[in-house]
């Protein structure tokens, strides 16, 4: 059923907006410029030659879901892909306060993982300054015209 379902959604994801000009603000080589100025506050996963950029909310329930996607084929997704996770608030999920609490740990990938895959609550906060990274991350989602979680770049085209 799960599987029925991710299938589901990815087509919807792919195919689900005629209009590809709201789909896409940027070019494709635009977005990577402003991708590439992003990756020391992304949270990475994985170690493979293609990389995939995917703005997420920690309390998005479809962002979850992506993410659990991913985990459960972790060895296969791993060796072929590096995944770039920059955490950028839906509207109306209140998660300021947990993005900021992820972004100032040291593990991030750990926090992102608990409170994503396991529904954790944080009790920690790190010393880490994530205001400057949660500012550029909203800075760049505004630039390319995010307007879902899991916004999901590959090659530079939306996905």
């Amino acid at each position: 059923m799960f599987k029925i379902f991710v299938i589901l959604y990815f087509f919807i994801v792919t195919f689900g907006s005629a209009d590809e000009s709201v789909m896409q603000k940027l070019s494709p080589q635009e977005t990577l410029k402003v991708l590439e100025t992003l990756k020391d506050k992304a949270i990475v996963f994985g170690d493979g030659e293609s990389e995939i950029h995917t703005f997420i909310d920690p309390y998005c329930e479809l962002s979850q879901r992506y993410l659990s996607f991913i985990f459960a084929q972790q060895e296969r997704m791993f060796k072929k892909y590096k995944f770039y996770f920059y955490l950028y608030e839906l509207p109306g999920k209140n998660s300021s306060q947990v993005i900021e609490q992820i972004l100032s740990l040291e593990l991030k990938d750990v926090a992102l993982k608990s409170v994503m895959l396991q529904h954790q609550q944080l009790c920690e906060t790190g010393e880490g300054d994530s205001q400057e990274a949660i500012n550029s991350i909203n800075a760049a989602a505004q630039t390319i015209g995010v307007f879902k979680r899991p916004y999901i770049i590959i090659n530079g085209k939306v996905k």
